[in-house]
């Protein structure tokens, strides 16, 4: 049985590397939130259901200073490497999955920012629209609209490669 911190833990890593695209900036943007999480006397209780949406807020502000400070926003492409945990977890996967799972990344590189960043909160992390929406802090009907956007794109990208 796994920790549900540890999970937590593990997740938002995932996004965090998702939008920077590095992974020692992803851990400085993990230690950052995890830092302010436990500094944060507002802080929904660790325990609560309002408290995994708010962390991934927390990340992902930490994700767009960072990426501001180094002048790299908006449409700078992630690294070529996979994304840690999002769709290649079992070892013994096929080369047609394989070469599936790479098409969708390369994909989803093309996407701008706030595409990407739509499609892995609601497609890889798991959050509904209104969670998505507390943590984009955006409408929810936004998250509809931009959601089928950037899954229309997306779509696209991948059907043009066929």
């Amino acid at each position: 049985m796994t920790d549900p911190l540890q999970t937590l833990t593990r997740e938002a890593y995932a996004l965090a590397y998702q939008m920077s695209g590095k992974r020692e900036d992803a851990m400085d943007i993990l230690q950052d939130a995890a830092t302010k999480s436990l500094s944060n006397d507002n802080a929904p209780s660790r325990h609560s259901s309002e408290f995994r949406p708010w962390f991934f807020k927390v990340v992902r502000n930490r994700a767009l200073d960072q990426l501001r400070r180094q002048q790299r926003f908006v449409h700078e492409p992630v690294e070529s490497e996979s994304i840690p945990g999002a769709i290649q977890d079992n070892p013994e996967s096929s080369l047609e999955q394989e070469q599936m799972s790479n098409q969708i990344q390369r994909a989803l590189r093309k996407l701008d920012f706030q595409q990407r960043e739509i499609v892995m909160l609601k497609d890889f992390h798991g959050f509904n629209y209104a969670q998505i929406a507390e943590i984009l802090d955006i409408p929810k009907g936004s998250v509809m609209s931009r959601l089928h956007r950037a899954r229309m794109v997306l779509r696209n990208l991948l059907v043009d490669k066929n």
